[in-house]
This record gives C-alpha cells, sequence and structure tokens, in this order.
C-alpha cells in the first residue's frame, strides 16, 4: 500500500512510495515507516521527527505545523486521532470485519464482564480474542500486558490483525471513554456492544456527568450509525446489550429504541431479556436463575450477577444457547485483582480488589459485610494527580465498614503522599479505627500479621497491577504478591 492510498484524502501529489508500517513511536520506525507525531500529555512526539526519519521514515504525519526543514513528505491531518484511526485500518485491511467484535463499555464491570465472556466462547468452540484493562489475549494466550485498557489505534488494529491472522472467530474488546473520545475505535464496525452502568470515575478528564455519559455514548451512536449503514447493514444485525436497572442504561434504551439496532436487556429489580433470580451468595461464590435455569459463578457479589447477565445475553448474540453460557460462566475460576482471593491455606480471608472509586470499594463491602464473623481490615490509598473529590468519599466509607483501616500509597505519582493522606483523612472526622503506614508493603504485613481466624483483609485499589508509580518513578509492585509473602511470614 502507497503514501497516496493511505493519505490521499488528507494530502495530494504524494509519491507512489510502498509503505512498510506505521506507528508512533519513533524508536520502533524502519526503512519505509511513516510517523505519527504525537502530543501526548508528557511526551510531544514533535520532537523525535529527525530520529524517525533517521531511522527511515518515507513520512511524518502531524495535525502542527512542521517548522523544521524535513528530508521526507509532513502530511498535514486537522485531527491526528482520527486520522491515525482511519489510516491504521486501511493499512491493516479492516482486520475487525474479520471477527465478531463484542465492545464493552461503562464504569465498572467491563474487565470481569470480558473474562465471563471469552470463558463462554471457549466453552462453546469459539477461538476468542480479547483485549482489555489486565492483559491482551488473543485464543487464551496472553501476547502483551496492557498500558491502556483499549490501546490507541495503531496498535489497536495490528492487533486485530494479528487476532484474524491466527483464526481468532470473536474479538471482546474493553471500550473505554478515553478511547472513545481520542478515536482509537473508529472505523471497528462492532457487531454487539455492552453497557454496564455509569458511576463517579474519570472525572478529571471528563469534568462532568454530562461529558462522561456522552463519551460511553458514542459506542452505541456508532453502532447505530453502521446499523444505518447502506454498506452493512445487509451484512450484519447489530446489537445492544444494556443493563436495565440502571439510569443511563435506560436513557440509552430510549436513544435506540425503534432503530435498526436490537436491544437486548439485563437485570435483577426490573424486567429485562435476561433476569437472573434466586440470588444466594456467599464468600466463595454465587448461585442463581438465568431466566429460570440455575447457574453459578466462582465470582463474589451481587455486582457479578448482573455482569455474568450481561456476558450471556452477549454470547446470545454472538449465537451461543443459554445452556451453554451457564457452563462457560461457571467455568471461569476468577478474575485477576477482582475480588480476588490470596488463599494459602490461612484461617483468615484476603482478597485483592482494584477498587479505586468510593463505588468500587461500596462494592467489595456489599461482598463481605453479610459474611462477616471475624474483623474486616482494610488496605487502601488514593492515586495522586487524579480526582481528589473520592478520597474524603473513599476514607468515610473505609472507616464505616473495617474494624481497621491502614492507609498507605497507592499511586502517588508526582504529588505528595501526605496531601493525598490529608484529603483521604478529611471523610475520617471522629474515626479513630485507622493508621497511616505510607510503605504499601509494610501496610500489607501488618494486615496479614493483624488479621485472625475468620477475618477480611481486603487490599484495595491497585488489583492486578504489578507496579507502583512514585515520585521517584515507576517500580514493581504486586499487591497479591506482597500478600502471599506476608502469609508464608507470619502464617
Amino acid at each position: 500500500m502507497t503514501l497516496k492510498d493511505l493519505f490521499g484524502q488528507y494530502q495530494q501529489n504524494l509519491p507512489a512510495m510502498e509503505v512498510k508500517g506505521i506507528t508512533q513511536n519513533s524508536a520502533e520506525v524502519l526503512a519505509g515507516f511513516v510517523f505519527f507525531a504525537v502530543k501526548g500529555h508528557s511526551v510531544d512526539g514533535h520532537n523525535f521527527i529527525d530520529a524517525a526519519i533517521k531511522n527511515g521514515a518515507i513520512a511524518i504525519v502531524s495535525e502542527e505545523e512542521i517548522k523544521q526543514t524535513t528530508s521526507v513528505p509532513v502530511i498535514k491531518v486537522s485531527n491526528i486521532d482520527e486520522a491515525m484511526a482511519n489510516v491504521a485500518c486501511k493499512f491493516y485491511n479492516n482486520p475487525a470485519g474479520k471477527l465478531g467484535v463484542v465492545g464493552i463499555t461503562g464504569t465498572k464491570g467491563k474487565t470481569s464482564i470480558a473474562y465471563l465472556l471469552e470463558s463462554i466462547l471457549m466453552t462453546a468452540g469459539r477461538r476468542p480474542t480479547v483485549f482489555g484493562t489486565i492483559n491482551y489475549r488473543i485464543n487464551g494466550e496472553v501476547i502483551s500486558q496492557a498500558p491502556n485498557t483499549t490501546p490507541v489505534a495503531l496498535t489497536l488494529q495490528k492487533m486485530i490483525a494479528q487476532a484474524a491472522a491466527q483464526k481468532s472467530t470473536d474479538l471482546v474488546m474493553e471500550v473505554s471513554s478515553h478511547a472513545l473520545e481520542l478515536k482509537r475505535v473508529d472505523g471497528i464496525a462492532f457487531d454487539t456492544a455492552i453497557f454496564t452502568n455509569l458511576q463517579r470515575d474519570h472525572l478529571d478528564f471528563h469534568h462532568n456527568f454530562k461529558n462522561y455519559f456522552a463519551a460511553k455514548k458514542k459506542l452505541f451512536e456508532n453502532l447505530l450509525n453502521d446499523a444505518n449503514s447502506v454498506q452493512n447493514a445487509p451484512q450484519k444485525n447489530r446489537f445492544a446489550v444494556i443493563n436495565e436497572d440502571d439510569h443511563y442504561g435506560q436513557r440509552l434504551i430510549a436513544f435506540l429504541k425503534d432503530t435498526k439496532v436490537k436491544v437486548l436487556t439485563y437485570g435483577i429489580e426490573n424486567k429485562a431479556d435476561f433476569m437472573a433470580s434466586d440470588i444466594k451468595a456467599d464468600i466463595n461464590g454465587v448461585d442463581f436463575k438465568i431466566n429460570g435455569l440455575p447457574a453459578h459463578i466462582n465470582l463474589l457479589g451481587k455486582h457479578n450477577v448482573y455482569n455474568a447477565l450481561a456476558a450471556t445475553a452477549a454470547a446470545k448474540t454472538r449465537n451461543v444457547n443459554l445452556e451453554t453460557a451457564i457452563k462457560g460462566l461457571a467455568a471461569l475460576t476468577g478474575v485477576p485483582g477482582r475480588m480476588e482471593r490470596v488463599n494459602l491455606g490461612q484461617k483468615f480471608y484476603v482478597f485483592v480488589d482494584f477498587a479505586y472509586t468510593n463505588e468500587a470499594l461500596l462494592r467489595a463491602y456489599d461482598t463481605v459485610v453479610p459474611f462477616k464473623k471475624g474483623k474486616i481490615i482494610t488496605v487502601f490509598g488514593c492515586g495522586g494527580q487524579r480526582d481528589t473529590t473520592k478520597r474524603p468519599l473513599m476514607g468515610a466509607t473505609a472507616a464505616k465498614y473495617s474494624d481497621l483501616v491502614l492507609i498507605t500509597k497507592d499511586n502517588p505519582r508526582k504529588e505528595d503522599p501526605n496531601n493525598i493522606f490529608i484529603d483521604i483523612l478529611k471523610g475520617m472526622a471522629w474515626q479513630d479505627n485507622f493508621k497511616i503506614i505510607p510503605d504499601r508493603r509494610q501496610a500489607i504485613f501488618e494486615a496479614i500479621k493483624t488479621a485472625k481466624q475468620q477475618d477480611i483483609v481486603i487490599i484495595a485499589g491497585k488489583g492486578h497491577e504489578d507496579y507502583q508509580i512514585l515520585p521517584s518513578g515507576k517500580i514493581h509492585f504486586s499487591d497479591k504478591e506482597e500478600a502471599v509473602k506476608a502469609i508464608k511470614n507470619y502464617v
């Protein structure tokens, strides 16, 4: 494919040079590559134009005017995110069109739904690919860890092409609001879009709920546009799987009413196409019924019943029957960092959970409080240079439901951890059931050392992450690994 083929819509009179690759990382550039100079939050790609040319770039793409003189064409675009998505889709020959594509959006539940749906599809004999918060997997094999929930467009299209080449049948993607705003999934024709819920999160990026919902809604606007497309509509049905019990879900249902998108609803409280009943939960999992058929998940909490319903409904859109879907739900043993139990035979419970918002922390307590027989010990902190309004809320929640709270560092980044602790303590007025232990390893060890028989230890905030971002830089750190070490040391 030539420069003219890929960029003719942006600039005329481009040379008919063969493009060997496309990238926004100058270190990846080889002879025949096109380099996208992207101005990011911390790194400006324009500073690496000379390096890209030296490595063999045959063209530079930018939405800014390039003042320096270059020996290769500079292609000016009005929106570089949009251009990357469009060009990558062309360069890799629309690989998503070879797969059944399911996109999952919403504040909470995306990762668990992705794992549950993957388990269902594998039980049905399919070869699913999953791109999500924890890692990227093709046919069950991890191909890389996940720097972003939804990869940037150039990487995303390359990996979809890889999945298609490996004969994957279905692509399950967590689609973040950032990805929708930054046009990373533009050009991908989704077969099914799932909406989970909308809760407080990412307001540092979106500023308010109106903008946050508008970002999520874009996935369904794209779905509707594809359904209305003369080119696409005859080939594919488009499905929306929506949480009937969520207020914003109801707004999406109304938006898609009487359109070519087929809506499947799920819920527990309100009448829906996929409903759960007879829910019996304990600290080892949940038994319930889906439309009258017995089901079991090894995940904890009522919120995971919603996730199971969403995965089941999505499986239906991929032609998997209910009986097979129920088998697939039960086959999943757990999700990394989502109320993940650390069990080395000790007489108390330890859970690692990716609860970094107040709503998620409440959900963790809702999961375990009904089965409390001893004390609840919580280890948590809040991320630096992020939404500060959630800090006192999380402090108040932890103090209310815990017998002991160990406040510690999360990912403070460049922010003074003491400022974060002060914000958390604002929500813990008149409470004395806490300690501040800045070192996260020491805090985890203290929690494990303190725990007695039947106690519940919740290590919240980082979940599956295997790193910590400190003012001094990024280090390896895993809550699960540290919990294992502490149990071996003290039990």
